[in-house]
């Protein structure tokens, strides 16, 4: 090595930086996991002293009291009297009832998000004996023998067969 690559003699940093051996003063070693002692806390003493004042409330408390409080508004020149979460909930279905495209889209994935993707129409609805017999007979014989399943707009039905032979 060059002596311009050399490392540097204690007496040629005037001071500025001192060595240190990743000790502190008491010989206990300092590093990621390992404070300096003067640093630490002490026994029995905690990172937050005062705690948290009582009373103090956060955001999520605030929201939720705001949305919970009674107003009194005018709509169409009636009041109407309700919580906000309410009264903010009826405004924004009426106007995207009537085709405001911002109220629709924030609506929808609300509406998606709390109540789902499913169906809300209930169960599958069957045929009355009677309408089901009709049934049959319009879709000719074969139609009982079809098992009891989705049968999707690209799905095929069996064609029926001729009982009589007119044509």
């Amino acid at each position: 090595m060059d002596d311009h690559h050399k490392a540097s003699d204690a007496s040629d940093t005037s001071g500025a930086f001192e060595e240190h051996d990743g000790s502190n003063d008491d010989g206990d070693k300092v590093g990621y996991g390992n404070p300096p002692r003067h640093s630490q806390f002490r026994p029995g003493q905690s990172g937050n002293p005062r705690g948290r004042p009582r009373g103090a409330r956060g955001v999520k408390t605030d929201l939720a009291a705001e949305l919970s409080s009674v107003w009194t508004t005018s709509i169409n020149g009636r009041a109407i009297k309700g919580t906000k979460q309410r009264l903010m909930f009826r405004t924004l279905t009426a106007r995207a009832a009537t085709g405001d495209v911002k109220a629709a889209a924030i609506l929808l994935p609300l509406i998606l998000q709390v109540l789902g993707i499913e169906d809300r129409g209930g169960e599958r609805q069957r045929l009355s004996p009677q309408d089901q017999a009709l049934l049959d007979q319009l879709l000719g014989s074969n139609a009982g023998e079809i098992p009891e399943r989705h049968l999707g707009p690209d799905t095929a039905l069996p064609a029926p067969t001729k009982d009589n032979d007119d044509g």
